[in-house]
């Protein structure tokens, strides 16, 4: 009888502290503060956005290409066909505008002419000047698009038996194919993340373009990032904002197998190690919970983050009052919770979606993953993906 009434009154019902977990995990910030730091960021080298202006440029150079005329005095006209692509591109900052990209293009390529029984070919060298505004579009995707065409000078063409200059058609061509047809590039679809985003911005750092995010995670650390190289990418996102989304994931999934829940209470990372505190909630009768520390490794494997614990690394550190056996749920929900993270970190590196792809997009392959200033960063590299491939 006296174990009885010890096992009923060691407890007090849990579920009233589950329901306040719950609706704290749940809470959204709406507000839009006019001073604001980022706890997401994708950062993305200057280097590696010039191979996309690159490909976005001859596109819209072949599919600008047509027959052009050539006047002759005494009403004769020739016919010239281009054949040109973007062998260089070249960014930097934009002057004035932080969310514009100045780029120089090296066009070089081939014009065939024709002239009643007449014709040749002769080689174009041209360069062309110009902006490009980074927009973010829908409130969650970023695009560069052709802001201005400034420049296009004729660097070099010998026109050999053609007697007619024909710079300044030319000239008129290529701007009007780089300012009127260049394809948008599409760098980030904030969308397709999943991630929940109050405010977005773009800033010029150096050598890199900065996609600067607030989520509607409340009371979140800043996230410390870096610039990546001139020729990669690098996200981070802050411990509180990656914790906090986790929780709401993990809150809205409900209960599992034997009444079990999980709240994923913190994450910490340094260098290539994390801490995760973990709590198994079992809402069966008065119900029970245990906390858990569970220590690992960040790695990456075939261009994919991946989290590794083991049993050793994984130490109950609290718990309610006569809480039940729990350490067989602990590995089961743990590996939930690493596959999770590794989930939203990967889905913020811009991923070129063929549906949604358009002319020109980017994809990024993870290749290393690191802790720093209470920010979890991935980097990667960049590929220009074009729609024919």
């Amino acid at each position: 009888m006296l174990l009885v009434l010890g096992l009923w009154g060691c407890v007090p019902d849990v579920r009233p502290l589950y329901e306040e977990e719950k609706a704290r995990a749940a809470a959204i910030a709406t507000d839009a503060p006019s001073q604001w730091e980022p706890d997401l960021v994708i950062g993305i080298g200057e280097a590696a956005l010039g191979q996309a202006v690159d490909a976005a440029g001859t596109e819209a150079l072949e599919r600008s290409s047509k027959l052009l005329e050539l006047s002759f005095p005494l009403g004769a006209a020739a016919q010239l066909k281009p054949k040109l692509r973007v062998t260089r591109a070249e960014l930097e900052p934009g002057k004035g505008c932080d969310s514009c990209l100045h780029f120089d293009l090296d066009i070089r390529g081939e014009v065939k002419w024709s002239l009643a029984a007449l014709g040749g070919s002769f080689p174009l060298h041209v360069e062309v000047g110009g902006q490009l505004q980074i927009l973010v579009e829908k409130g969650t995707t970023v695009v560069a698009r052709p802001f201005r065409v400034g420049k296009v000078v004729i660097a070099g063409a010998e026109f050999g038996a053609l007697r007619v200059d024909p710079s300044a058609l030319l000239q008129d061509y290529v701007r009007a194919a780089i300012g009127e047809a260049l394809p948008p590039i599409p760098l980030v679809d904030l969308s397709e993340s999943g991630l929940p985003i109050r405010l977005v911005r773009i800033k010029n750092g150096k050598d890199a373009v900065r996609i600067e995010v607030l989520t509607d995670v409340p009371a979140t650390i800043p996230a410390v990032v870096p610039d990546p190289g001139r020729e990669g990418v690098l996200v981070g996102i802050s411990e509180t904002a990656l914790a906090g989304l986790l929780r709401r994931e993990a809150y809205a999934s409900g209960l599992h197998q034997m009444n079990i829940a999980v709240d994923p209470r913190a994450v910490t990372v340094e260098g290539d190690r994390f801490d995760l505190d973990l709590r198994i909630w079992r809402l069966e009768g008065k119900g029970w919970w245990r906390d858990y520390d569970v220590q690992g490794t960040l790695a990456i494997e075939n261009g994919k983050l991946r989290l590794r614990t083991e049993e050793r690394l994984v130490k109950q550190v609290a718990a309610s009052p006569c809480a039940g056996l729990a350490d067989p749920l602990v590995a089961l929900f743990q590996a939930k919770i690493l596959e999770a993270i590794a989930t939203n970190l990967d889905r913020t590196l811009p991923a070129a979606r063929r549906e949604s792809l358009g002319i020109i997009g980017l994809h990024a392959t993870a290749t290393q993953v690191s802790g720093s200033d209470h920010t979890l960063l991935l980097g990667g590299d960049l590929r220009v993906i074009r729609a024919k491939e």
